[in-house]
């Protein structure tokens, strides 16, 4: 099975990977509520527009706010919006070791907006989007001198279909696997590790 996580919604699981998610920072001198008010806002850098966005509540108001043509789009917004997402992200992590731990934890699990919403920034809900924001916060998880590259898919999907107590798990590759995804947790840190127990629930056979 693909190491692969779907984000999407801010109340979901990994949904700290969304720019909707609530986790202010510090950028250009001011506190921005979340990425995507910095996103937004930065259309409009040096005009009224800027804090006009940054102002508002709700990252959805700063998105609508951001796609209304009467105000003045920057001239080379194509060309750097995506340097601009990035520093948002980095701004974003940086502040919160929480968040970057739980960055840090995907290791080498493909990370994927998955929605129909947008092909852009994700993946168009088939698969055929860009994923842009998933490259981005790929890109920034590679770039922490604390990344080890390591991601564990739990037990029951690395190897489907062998019960809990079958002995598998007690040597060879089952066993290795134990160890492995034992040290592993213990590194990942709590905020962590609740993402991946939400992500990944035990099935019925594995609660007990």
């Amino acid at each position: 099975m693909k190491k692969v996580i779907y984000f999407y919604k801010p109340d979901k699981p990994y949904g700290v990977f969304s720019n909707f998610y609530l986790s202010p920072f510090q950028m250009n001198g001011l506190t921005w509520k979340t990425t995507e008010h910095y996103f937004q806002a930065m259309k409009f850098e040096g005009t009224k527009h800027f804090y006009l966005i940054n102002e508002v509540e709700k990252p959805m108001m700063a998105a609508h706010m951001g796609k209304e043509r009467f105000r003045p789009l920057r001239s080379d917004w194509e060309t750097v919006k995506d340097s601009i997402m990035y520093r948002a992200l980095k701004a974003k992590f940086d502040s919160k070791e929480d968040l970057k731990k739980i960055l840090l934890s995907t290791g080498d699990a493909q990370l994927i907006e998955h929605t129909s919403n947008d092909n852009y920034w994700a993946d168009g809900g088939d698969g055929t989007g860009l994923n842009k924001l998933g490259v981005l916060l790929m890109k920034l998880r590679n770039s922490y001198a604390e990344y080890d590259g390591k991601f564990y898919l739990p037990q029951w999907l690395e190897y489907p279909g062998i019960h809990p107590l079958d002995i598998f798990w007690r040597m060879g590759a089952g066993e290795d696997h134990v160890v492995n995804i034992g040290k592993w947790i213990s590194k990942l840190g709590q905020a962590a590790w609740k993402e991946y127990e939400k992500y990944y629930p035990y099935p019925d056979d594995w609660k007990d």
